[in-house]
């Protein structure tokens, strides 16, 4: 029941922070690639948090790792649809985003990766609290969707 409460908190956040760096840029812009931006900065900052405590770099505490780690998964978890709505690629926005046409050309793949970030991120949420090692070990599965994800749409 816990969880179900920290999840509700988080969607209200997402939703508020969504809403702020879709307008912290001065312009209004493509709402659905404001969005997924923004959703994208969300799983940077995240993942950041745990790769410096898998690296070292900061001490690592099992707390902070498994919950931030329920905030990826939170966020891989999240409808996503409305913000990769046909017409808010490259080819449609120019630099407003790096999202390749080929997203909506291959949008089974594209979803196949998706699932594979949410198996990752569930992943990674079980063993995160588990010790350093085996944070360590997790990321590696979310690094790789991550990965496959951006080498295939997203523009470099």
């Amino acid at each position: 029941m816990r969880f179900s409460g920290q999840f509700a908190l988080m969607v209200a956040i997402l939703a508020l922070a969504g809403a702020t760096l879709a307008h912290a840029g001065g312009h209004d812009g493509n709402p659905a690639a404001n969005a997924r931006q923004a959703h994208m900065k969300l799983y940077a900052f995240n993942l950041d948090v745990l790769g410096a405590m898998a690296k070292g770099e900061v001490g690592y505490n099992a707390d902070a790792a498994k919950a931030t780690a329920n905030n990826l998964l939170a966020l891989a978890m999240m409808h996503q649809d409305a913000y990769w709505a046909p017409a808010t690629s490259t080819e449609d926005l120019g630099n407003e985003t790096r999202a390749l046409p080929s997203i909506w050309e291959d949008r089974s793949r594209f979803g196949d990766i998706g699932i594979q970030l949410v198996e990752a991120a569930r992943q990674l949420a079980a063993a995160a609290g588990e010790g350093q090692d085996s944070l360590r070990a997790a990321i590696r599965g979310v690094g790789g969707a991550c990965s496959a994800c951006h080498r295939n749409y997203r523009q470099r």
